[in-house]
């Protein structure tokens, strides 16, 4: 084999990888969580962030939530043990549903990136995410909704 071809070759294989490794991290980690919703108040378990991943404990970095009433889905990021966000799945570009990947949410559309805080990373969108209220308890997280 040339080296050219081979340099192609290897330079297909790596790139092939690194967007397979992406497919495959935003898929499995999309996970909607079960909550309870009443008066615009939706009551989340923190144990939803827990997983078992081969008998080994691990923690999810966000949890999706949808609410009847909402066209679009929550994510809910823990950002450390007593920290969490909540943040409205709408693009405030053009009203496309948002895809999270780790720890931050894109915009399949158009391009825009979103922190798990909600701040736009990268444009097209200048606004950031709605935030929601969020309150915890030692087993709990409550997320106003009004």
């Amino acid at each position: 084999m040339e080296r050219a071809t081979f340099i192609k070759n290897c330079g297909k294989l790596c790139l092939g990888s690194l967007i397979a490794a992406s497919l495959l991290e935003s898929c499995a980690g999309n996970y909607y969580a079960a909550t309870s919703v009443s008066n615009n108040l939706i009551q989340l378990k923190k144990t939803e962030f827990i997983q078992l991943k081969n008998g080994v404990e691990t923690y999810r970095k966000f949890v999706l939530i949808k609410a009847d009433h909402l066209q679009f889905p929550i994510c809910v990021y823990q950002i450390n043990q007593t920290e969490y966000t909540a943040l409205y799945m709408e693009c405030t570009h053009k009203s496309c549903e948002l895809t999270p990947h780790g720890d931050y949410l894109i915009c399949p559309c158009h391009g825009s990136e979103f922190s798990n805080a909600g701040k736009v990373q990268n444009p097209p969108a200048e606004a950031d995410l709605h935030n929601f209220k969020i309150k915890t308890d030692h087993e709990n997280i409550y997320i106003y909704l009004a």
